[in-house]
């Protein structure tokens, strides 16, 4: 069965790339009408309505739902979902959640499955209930910037600078088809691994993902494992003692690795954080989003090598305006391993529960990366652990689990 659902959802995807090659919607500032399905607590951010939305609906997932809620079970878990909002319906009586961040693994080789099964041993070990990938899964394969073709036909005859142009136009167009169809494999079988623990999984695309691919590979993985969730379209998932909210895509085109069929959020998307947080309230809040807001020190987790501060301002700006205090973001590899407060001029400790976290938990890719504290990178991980309005957080890096056979201690739980 799931192979003759692969095969007929990648019928389905030479389709939609068809389409996506030729060209993308442009952005549209024009004002959308209000949701007449929302929930009634979203009366509360009647007065910051992100009507102004420049992004695709099919990058970032509008804020509506559609009224016939939609129930999924799987293990001992059942969730409802309605449009852009998620919620998980069982419940037990303590006021904790731990969540397993990973990102940046880039696609799926021998070695990156051994480094998935190693960080799913020490998600299990730290009996982490829900999976949140940060994007950059298993994205785009490079494609040559400079396609040669033949001076002459197969005759010998010289060929007509229109002729060359056609023949450089068709091997560019076979080159992006078979990019994506390797890229949408490689996002099934990655993220495959990951479902097959039973937990909810929540996934946003990055700077690599083409967004139609990525849009079919999650549609193909929500079919076969109905933990899977693609939280581009989603943008709300309510877990027992926490609401997970995204901001989908990436902020920066110069950075986009499939250009013809990108992902972009604009500074208009991101007013919708403030009317998430809002509807959330008085929940816990964590906004997850490939690329992280721009923080100010060189100990940021947005500090390239260099030392340069390169987040975005505009997500800054919504996250203090909607007052979320958690976060998880990817992409600055080197800048990985750690978190931070909002404006990145204060490491938060291991192990320590704080009010306000923001968490980039390095790359799980196996390809060694120097990292900004002078360390190397050969994978990483982390979790956040929730006790009421606390969290903490924990590095876990490839390799290091035989250096260290005692697991370290819990951190001691926040007084009720």
């Amino acid at each position: 069965m799931q192979s003759f659902v692969r095969a007929w959802s990648g019928r389905a995807l030479i389709l939609a790339v068809t389409l996506a090659l030729f060209g993308c919607q442009k952005p549209s500032t024009e004002e959308k009408p209000k949701d007449a399905g929302k929930p009634a607590e979203a009366s509360q951010a009647a007065d910051v309505q992100a009507t102004l939305k420049a992004s695709e609906d099919d990058c970032v997932g509008p804020l509506e739902t559609v009224g016939k809620p939609r129930e999924l079970l799987f293990g001992d878990s059942r969730f409802e979902l309605d449009g852009y909002w998620l919620k998980q319906k069982d419940s037990d009586p303590d006021e904790e959640e731990v969540i397993g961040i990973l990102s940046d693994s880039k696609e799926f080789t021998p070695d990156n499955k051994k480094n998935l099964e190693r960080i799913l041993a020490f998600f299990e070990r730290e009996k982490v209930r829900t999976i949140v990938h940060l994007g950059d899964i298993a994205g785009i394969m490079p494609i040559p910037g400079d396609i040669t073709v033949p001076d002459k036909d197969e005759k010998g005859n010289p060929l007509s600078e229109e002729k060359k142009a056609a023949l450089r136009r068709r091997a560019t167009l076979e080159a992006r088809r078979d990019a994506m169809r390797k890229s949408y494999d490689g996002l099934v079988d990655l993220v495959s691994v990951l479902a097959e623990k039973n937990l909810p999984v929540l996934v946003v695309s990055g700077n690599r993902e083409c967004k139609t691919v990525f849009n079919s590979a999650m549609a193909t993985l929500a079919r076969d494992f109905p933990n899977v969730f693609n939280l581009n379209l989603i943008r709300r998932v309510d877990l027992d003692d926490l609401t997970i909210v995204s901001m989908p895509g990436y902020h920066d085109p110069e950075y986009v690795h499939c250009p013809w069929d990108r992902c972009l959020y604009y500074e208009s998307d991101t007013l919708s954080l403030i009317r998430l947080a809002r509807e959330a309230a008085p929940r816990n809040v964590m906004v997850i989003s490939h690329g992280p807001p721009r923080q100010k020190d060189r100990q940021g987790i947005d500090a390239v090598s260099e030392g340069a501060n390169v987040g975005n301002p505009a997500l800054a700006t919504a996250l203090q305006q909607a007052g979320i205090r958690f976060g998880a973001f990817g992409n600055i590899q080197e800048a990985g391993g750690k978190a931070t407060n909002l404006d990145g001029t204060s490491l938060v400790a291991q192990n320590t529960f704080v009010d306000s976290l923001f968490l980039n938990p390095g790359p799980a890719d196996s390809m060694a990366w120097a990292m900004n504290d002078g360390t190397e990178s050969r994978g990483m991980a982390a979790v956040i652990h929730f006790v009421g309005k606390k969290a903490s957080y924990k590095i876990f890096r490839v390799g290091e689990e035989e250096k260290a056979p005692t697991p370290a201690p819990a951190p001691e739980k926040p007084a009720p």
